[in-house]
């Protein structure tokens, strides 16, 4: 019993880990160079898109910055 227990514990821990991505708050440089923050957290590949593509307002595309790099 104490077996089964261990293993049923081990696999919940190990796909819990795996499933797990980090997520930012992320923010980007207005035009006069103060902070934006950006609604809500991003995480895994959606603060990494956001991060590479920027973060459009009237035409104008700002660098994004996601967590604290």
């Amino acid at each position: 019993m104490k077996t089964k227990f261990f293993f049923a514990a081990m696999l919940l821990i190990a796909s819990v880990a795996c499933n797990k991505e980090e997520c930012y708050e992320c923010h980007y440089d207005g035009p006069n160079g103060e902070e934006v923050e950006l609604e809500g957290e991003y995480c895994g590949d959606a603060a990494e898109d956001l991060e590479n593509i920027g973060y459009v307002v009237d035409s104008v595309v700002y660098t994004v910055h996601c967590g604290e790099h």
